[in-house]
């Protein structure tokens, strides 16, 4: 875990500086994307990469850094990151506490919004629905994800990955059947 906490406080830093090197603009020129932040940004603690985000979260939008930040429990992230949150994509909540921390950290981000509403379309959520509420809207918005099969199997073994064939033999094979049918014993090859 310290060389985990290292090696991300290091990069944090370096993209810090990067960010800091950039003149000022209105347009995207890169995403930082962290999933699952648990413990790098917690409500109490000063882990050596909370200064960093913090900072990300406060500045690099001027410069023209999006900063995503993903967590499966709210309650494990500090309220000055959720504040500095200008567009919130909130799922099904697991506990109250996580519900209560989302709201409150929405309330301080986007001052003008209706809670109560917030507060009964959170608790409405169903699988794979989210509420996107942003800054720069006055309405929140449903949205569903399309359903996606994937087995999750982890890290191929050395007799999986000498099973796999290559993109191109792939590319081939759909090529010339679509010319002509191969014959069933020719093994496709990569040209």
């Amino acid at each position: 875990d310290r060389e985990r906490m290292f090696v991300v406080t290091a990069l944090l830093g370096e993209v810090l500086a990067w960010v800091r090197s950039q003149p000022g603009t209105s347009s995207l020129r890169a995403i930082l994307y962290m999933d699952e932040v648990f413990g790098y940004l917690p409500p109490t603690a000063e882990p050596p990469s909370k200064r960093p985000l913090l900072t990300l979260l406060k500045q690099a939008r001027a410069f023209g850094l999006g900063v995503v930040l993903v967590t499966q429990n709210p309650v494990d992230l500090d309220y000055k990151a959720m504040s500095n949150a200008g567009t919130w994509l909130v799922g099904r909540l697991q506990t109250e506490n996580d519900k209560a921390r989302v709201l409150e950290g929405l309330r301080s981000a986007a001052g003008g919004t209706d809670v109560g509403a917030l507060d009964k379309s959170i608790g409405a959520l169903g699988k794979r629905q989210f509420l996107l509420v942003s800054a720069k809207s006055s309405t929140p918005r449903l949205f569903t994800t399309r359903w996606a099969m994937s087995y999750l199997c982890g890290p191929l073994t050395k007799e999986q990955v000498a099973r796999l064939e290559p993109a191109e033999a792939i590319e081939l094979q759909s090529v010339t059947s679509s010319a002509e049918p191969a014959p069933a014993s020719a093994p496709a090859r990569a040209v």
